[in-house]
């Protein structure tokens, strides 16, 4: 399989998206270009922000291994850079982990359990430290191998009830189960909703969310949940939008992480009135222009404070995307999960004497409570989600989409699913 270990981070992330199947890339230390990346939807310009003292990393790479889909039904390449852009950042400004570059050793998923197996088995036979959590939605065919090879799988978006269970696994957000049990107290206790139509994907991913989120909006008091599936591979998801309309649902709930924008834009062009909420991959500001005006109104449960707001991690994070992710690379849940990953794992790792091993960066995510980048504290006392000891923090903030721009009313009111939330099985 083709090997990219010594491309600048710009370089890497071009080739990786053009790639079919399952490649295996790197990317090391790169001071990058000073000139922001045309065409990135990051709205910081890295040309104005002060990233600090440089202060490089020289000492011998720590590899980690990494798995993202960005081929397949349903991509993610944003996700891979998300975490390029932070590896650059930390290397050149941070001094890596104790002097040590973080070099990413990446293969390129397709969502498919033999492709997760095959990379896994790759990346597994490089010997790397640790394995970075990125987009895999074949994770739980992935995972059991890092798990055998004794090697922790940290971070990323946890797609499926595996990464969120597995011992070798610590996971800084819950996104595709924590966030949708958050958004459904919400929606109940918050907006009194009592009926609600779940548009969801028709695939192992999209259907793994329904035997948690439906009993939490019952729990929290919703009385009517209408699932209604949809292809990833559908082009049109109008007789699903009609369903979601014939059914009266006060809320139409859209769990579609790929073409959200078209069952936006076709909810509205079949008339449908009642509220709207949708997962994070829906707020990008590319799926909202789709939608033709039809995400207004629509609300989000977020892990992350907002990217574009005016914090100091919030400018550092658009500024790196636009200095060293690839032009074009959305600004979204998975780009940021992908950037924060990274930026929490050298901070703990860094905590770390002498060369990290899987029992020691395990135990010191384990040890106390711990700053998380753009979200929520987290902690890793596996009590955070009821079902999901991997699962570190379960608070989230509900952004709202107004005059066609995401917003966050309050960066402070975290939501929490905690006594409505049935858990991972239950």
């Amino acid at each position: 399989m083709k090997r990219l270990r010594t491309l600048s981070a710009a370089a890497i992330g071009v080739a990786a998206l053009t790639a079919v199947g399952c490649s295996s890339s790197g990317s090391s230390s790169s001071t990058g270009s000073s000139t922001p990346a045309a065409g990135s939807s990051s709205t910081a310009a890295a040309g104005t922000f002060s990233f600090g003292t440089p202060k490089k990393a020289t000492g011998t790479p720590y590899v980690f291994g990494m798995i993202n889909d960005e081929t397949g039904a349903v991509t993610f390449p944003e996700a891979r850079q998300g975490a390029i852009a932070a590896v650059d950042y930390v290397n050149n400004y941070l001094d890596g982990i104790n002097g040590h570059p973080i070099q990413i050793d990446s293969c390129i998923g397709d969502g498919t359990p033999a492709t997760a197996a095959r990379c896994a088995n790759q990346l597994v036979a490089d010997h790397p430290l640790a394995i970075l959590g990125a987009a895999d939605v074949g994770g739980p065919a992935s995972i059991p191998i890092y798990q055998h090879a004794n090697l922790a799988y940290l971070g990323g978006i946890p797609f499926t009830p595996v990464p969120e269970t597995a011992p070798n696994s610590i996971q800084f957000w819950s996104v595709s189960v924590g966030d949708n049990a958050a958004a459904a107290v919400y929606a109940a206790k918050q907006l009194g909703i009592k009926s609600v139509a779940i548009v969801y994907f028709s695939n192992a991913q999209g259907e793994s969310i329904l035997p948690q989120i439906t009993p939490t909006f019952k729990a929290a008091g919703v009385t009517t949940v209408k699932d209604i599936p949809l292809s990833p591979t559908s082009p049109d998801p109008s007789p699903q939008a009609a369903l979601v309309e014939g059914s009266g649902a006060q809320l139409a709930y859209v769990d579609i992480p790929n073409g959200c924008g078209n069952v936006l834009k076709a909810l509205k062009s079949v008339g449908y009135t009642g509220k709207l909420m949708g997962i994070d991959p829906c707020s990008a500001p590319p799926v909202i222009a789709a939608a033709a005006g039809g995400a207004e109104g629509m609300y989000i449960a977020s892990p992350f404070q907002l990217q574009s707001g005016s914090s100091a991690q919030a400018q550092l994070f658009t500024a790196a995307m636009k200095k060293w992710a690839a032009p074009g690379t959305l600004i979204d849940s998975i780009s940021t999960a992908g950037f924060a990953t990274v930026m929490n794992v050298q901070q703990v790792l860094s905590t770390i004497s002498g060369t990290p091993t899987t029992s020691t960066i395990l135990a010191a995510f384990k040890s106390g409570t711990h700053s998380n980048f753009l979200s929520h504290p987290y902690t890793c006392n596996g009590q955070a989600l009821k079902g999901a000891p991997a699962i570190c923090n379960d608070y989230y903030l509900m952004d709202e989409i107004q005059n066609g721009k995401e917003t966050q009313p309050d960066p402070t009111d975290w939501v929490t699913s905690k006594g409505y939330f049935p858990g991972i099985g239950g």
